[in-house]
């Protein structure tokens, strides 16, 4: 997994073998301090369940913080009304700039 900050927020994404421990315990650091976030899969979510329930529950916390978690997970289909879920990593920065576009009026 690899963490990059940017402009007004981190990025992680995940590139040939998918940590589930390794993910979370960064998950948590950045919980302490939160900050807009973005996060690439490239791997399929959709029969990872126990996956899906905890990144809702961390989507809600950045949420409740007023700030963005989104997910960019390619063509995969992710059915939950709960994440914000783009195919591409443009999309999740124009969306990024629009939530906090709502936030500030």
């Amino acid at each position: 997994m690899k963490l990059v900050k940017r402009d007004n927020y981190f990025f992680l994404s995940e590139f040939e073998s998918f940590n589930e421990t390794e993910f979370f315990k960064k998950l948590n650091v950045l919980k302490e301090d939160p900050f807009n976030l973005i996060i690439e899969f490239k791997i399929k979510l959709i029969n990872k369940n126990s996956l899906i329930l905890s990144l809702v529950k961390y989507s809600s916390f950045w949420k409740n913080s007023n700030k963005s978690f989104i997910l960019v997970v390619g063509d995969f289909l992710l059915e939950n009304k709960d994440l914000t879920c783009v195919p591409t990593l443009d999309e999740a920065i124009d969306y990024l700039y629009m939530e906090e576009l709502e936030r500030n009026v």
